[in-house]
């Protein structure tokens, strides 16, 4: 195990980038993955047992290390299995981004993915407001659904994944329903 995860607490996550999916653990602090990804003293995420596979081949793995780092801004996206990793822990800012607002079912598109789910969202029902009004460099989405752009079949769900707002490539808003 790698030094440095000290009694923070250990995220069970999947990473994307442009071609290749991570599965692995990473230790956070109290405010959670999010937090982590805004740290502006790393460029980088540390993973723990990091296993990868291609997008394109998500059941053969072709590398495992026990400790690997991603540069952030080249992970398009993070699934979570469970909202509350994703947030800052105890606070009132964590608590309102599951109950302020209103929820939106939104699409959005990056990298070699599609993406669908909602946000929860207080003010203009405009994408742009949204993702700039979003905390940090991610764009929460809730309930989601992942699916691969040239294998469809191919598809990842989680209660939240996480979004790098810099890959984004469509961001579409259904407003009739919710």
């Amino acid at each position: 195990m790698a030094s440095g995860f000290g009694t923070r607490n250990l995220v069970n996550l999947d990473i994307f980038t442009d071609s290749y999916r991570v599965t692995g653990r990473t230790a956070v602090g109290a405010g959670g993955i999010h937090a982590e990804l805004g740290n502006p003293n790393s460029k980088y995420l540390e993973i723990q047992e990091a296993y990868v596979s291609r997008i394109n081949q998500p059941g053969d793995l072709i590398a495992s290390y026990q400790v690997a780092a991603f540069r952030k801004e080249n992970i398009n996206f993070i699934v979570l299995q469970d909202r509350r990793e994703g947030i800052s822990l105890g606070t009132q800012h964590g608590r309102s981004i599951f109950t302020r607002g209103r929820p939106v079912t939104v699409f959005l598109t990056v990298p070699s993915f599609e993406i669908k789910g909602e946000i929860v969202h207080e003010g203009k029902m405009d994408p742009r407001d949204m993702l700039v009004k979003s905390m940090g460099n991610y764009q929460p989405i809730f309930s989601a659904k992942a699916s691969a752009s040239l294998y469809p079949d191919i598809s990842y769900s989680g209660d939240l994944i996480l979004v790098l707002k810099d890959s984004i490539g469509i961001f579409g808003l259904d407003l009739n329903k919710k």
